[in-house]
């Protein structure tokens, strides 16, 4: 689809164009830096929208999160939750004990490597050191199942890992259903089906974790703050109820974890 769009904007000799297609969806492609530097300062009220799209809407879980989302006051709720109780020096600053906690494990599994006489694969090192920092923060816990005896990734945080860079990936895949809305569902180009298996694969790893600990609060088995899914969890309305849905916290720790990843 995109080299159509690069031979046509070659054959008409622009730099920005506007493509109406038959399905509905409107396209704006950009080939100038400068253009697109103008649109992000000083038109980004006309294009903070987000494009609807299979995979950001099977990711987010409905547009129920922050990132990846159309400009709606569903947006803007979660925005307001993140810029207040998750992105800020405070929080940072609360979690710092825990991606030091994973900075150790990392040098420990390195080390026990080097020890044993065995090679270290940094590819891997890499990327499960940012999913180990990642389950830590949200969910308080380095594996989803058992402990490894070097410290290293087991068969769930592997598969973890793979599925959330994976889902990021074909977060804007340019599925053929995104530029023809009618198409949702019959997955002409066999991309649906990666979205919904990862998407699955994320979710059968994050949300037992999830409805056991708003369980425990519900219940009041659980009373202190520990990581990022309590904040969620314990986040109040003006009515003194629950803020967020046991939904939208799912969709976000799946959103958040593609990001921190």
């Amino acid at each position: 689809m995109f080299r159509w769009i690069h031979e046509v904007m070659k054959d008409m000799d622009t730099d920005i164009c506007l493509i109406r297609l038959p399905g509905g969806a409107n396209l704006i492609p950009v080939l100038d830096p400068a253009i697109a530097r103008e649109m992000l300062r000083k038109q980004d009220a006309v294009f903070a929208d987000r494009p609807v799209s299979f995979g950001s809407h099977t990711i987010s879980g409905g547009y129920v999160t922050t990132a990846a989302v159309p400009y709606n006051d569903q947006w803007r709720k979660m925005r307001k939750v993140l810029t207040s109780e998750i992105v800020s020096p405070a929080r940072h600053k609360w979690l710092h004990d825990k991606r030091a906690q994973e900075a150790d494990n990392l040098v420990s599994y390195v080390r026990s490597h080097c020890v044993a006489g065995k090679g270290v694969d940094v590819r891997v090192a890499a990327q499960h050191y940012c999913g180990n920092v990642m389950r830590k923060i949200v969910f308080g816990r380095r594996f989803f199942g058992r402990a490894t005896l070097d410290g290293g990734p087991g068969p769930m945080e592997v598969e973890h890992v793979e599925a959330v860079l994976g889902a990021l990936k074909c977060l804007y895949w340019s599925c053929l259903s995104d530029y023809f809305p009618c198409l949702w569902g019959w997955d002409v180009d066999g991309k649906e089906k990666v979205i919904k298996e990862a998407n699955e694969t994320i979710r059968r790893c994050q949300d037992p974790i999830i409805d056991e600990r708003i369980r425990q609060w519900r219940s009041g088995e659980r009373k202190e703050m520990d990581d990022l899914l309590d904040v969620f969890i314990t986040l109040k309305d003006e009515e003194g109820k629950p803020l967020l849905t046991p939904h939208e916290i799912k969709s976000q720790a799946v959103v958040g974890c593609q990001f921190i990843a």
